[in-house]
């Protein structure tokens, strides 16, 4: 029986208007490569989790280089300037309807509920803008911890909070579900726009279904 919940914030509980992958898309589009965003947001994330330590932002470093072998594009002066040069970080933010209804499920079922986050500091005030801190146990974010998923040392971190056996949601599978196995956590993705239709694991595309897996576990 588990004993928590580790849970995402960002594209998790909190989405944002626009993305970063859709920037990322924007940027390549314009540099004549007509990938979709699936494959875009795939190769960038893939590109994302080779690193298990932030930047001095708590950010995931991304080499640009890495994202455009996983892209299939030989790297170009103008698209990798292009890249630097952009603000492709997340826009506004909006919560989730899914959310609330998730987290007091959560919280009925006598669980702890650990944000697991690789997040600059900046996470604070949308977590207050939100109203969400009243349902977290508690908080491990990369900024503040030196660590970013895949590392399994942030779970480990999180697990010394919320207590083992523990299950993590998140959307990216190379970041949030590795990462959790990489602890030895079971996980569920959170695939809300169909990013990985070829991928046997456990996922959901609505956190109502991840409440009723997690029930189940019961």
């Amino acid at each position: 029986m588990i004993k928590s919940v580790f849970v995402d914030f960002g594209s998790t509980l909190v989405g944002f208007r626009p993305v970063f992958y859709e920037r990322v898309h924007e940027i390549v589009k314009d540099n004549g490569y007509n990938f979709d965003k699936k494959k875009v947001f795939r190769a960038y994330v893939k590109a994302m989790a080779l690193n298990n330590f932030p930047d001095e932002n708590g950010h995931n470093p991304v080499n640009l280089k890495d994202f455009l072998y996983f892209l299939g594009i030989t790297p170009n002066e103008k698209l990798v300037k292009s890249l630097n040069e952009s603000n492709i970080r997340d826009g506004e933010a909006f919560l989730y309807d899914d959310t609330i209804d998730f987290l007091e499920g959560i919280r009925s079922l006598g669980l702890k509920i650990v944000l697991v986050s690789n997040a600059t500091k900046g996470i604070h005030k949308l977590i207050d803008q939100f109203d969400l801190r009243k349902y977290f146990d508690s908080l491990v974010i990369s900024s503040e911890v030196g660590y970013v998923k895949p590392n399994p040392k942030i779970f480990y971190l999180a697990i010394s909070k919320g207590g083992y056996p523990a299950i993590h949601i998140g959307d990216i599978f190379e970041v949030d579900y590795i990462g959790a196995k990489r602890a030895f956590l079971d996980s569920i993705l959170l695939d809300r726009c169909n990013f990985y239709p070829d991928l046997n694991v456990k996922k959901e595309k609505d956190l109502k279904y991840v409440l009723s897996d997690i029930e189940k576990l019961l």
